[in-house]
């Protein structure tokens, strides 16, 4: 049994639907990559995962339990982490109190895998850079203890280095035995790291699979048409 058993889900908004039979599956340790262009469905994908938006057909399955009915506070509790696209740090208080609200104690666990938190505990969140800001919510998100952790769009804004950073800490994360969806339109780095992919269009799964060394060329190809 899978981690994450998403199975012929339908959602949507306003009973206009988005997503049409998705089927998706993570395990332990598993990076997954959901591609696709804007308006693919990927965020309403995340909102059904996370239990911020009802599905109309289908199931989830998460560690062992029938959650599709549950609301998003039962799915953190099960060990649910997400990252949503629109989620910002909070702006008045400082690192340290963000990382807190995640579970975190403080920084000392995290600057391993994010340098740059390194002595800014006491910082306010709010004068970090757009990029650093990103990082602290990639970080809030991946170090806080949980077994599956949904990445929307988490390299948006980010500069190269700092790219790769947010790749070797969810490497890391992942092979601690946490499961990770990577939401991402940054095919070089969600390719590079992730064991299987699936393309989104229209909200539905159009190409899916086990990444391979032609799996960037066959992403991008279709992207592109």
């Amino acid at each position: 049994m899978s981690l994450l058993e998403v199975e012929v889900v339908t959602a949507g908004y306003a009973g206009v639907p988005v997503l049409h039979d998705i089927d998706l599956a993570v395990d332990p340790g598993e990076i997954v990559a959901v591609l696709g262009r804007n308006g693919a469905g990927k965020s309403t994908l995340v909102g059904a995962i996370a239990g911020t938006l009802p599905v109309t057909g289908g199931s989830i399955r998460f560690a062992g339990a029938d959650v599709t009915r549950k609301p998003a506070s039962a799915r953190h509790r099960r060990g649910l982490r997400v990252m949503r696209q629109d989620r910002a740090v909070f702006a008045e208080m400082t690192v340290l109190e963000n990382l807190r609200l995640a579970g975190l104690r403080g920084t000392a666990a995290v600057e391993g895998l994010f340098p740059f938190l390194a002595g800014r505990g006491a910082q306010i969140a709010g004068t970090l850079s757009g990029g650093e800001r990103k990082m602290l919510v990639a970080a809030r998100t991946l170090m806080a203890p949980g077994r599956l952790c949904v990445l929307d769009e988490p390299t948006e804004g980010l500069q190269p280095s700092n790219v790769d950073v947010l790749a070797e800490a969810i490497v890391r994360v992942a092979g601690s035995g946490s499961g990770i969806v990577l939401v991402e339109q940054h095919l070089d780095m969600a390719l590079s790291i992730a064991h299987r992919w699936c393309l989104l269009e229209k909200g539905c799964v159009v190409d899916h699979g086990d990444v391979t060394a032609d799996t960037l060329h066959r992403a991008a190809r279709q992207l592109a048409i």
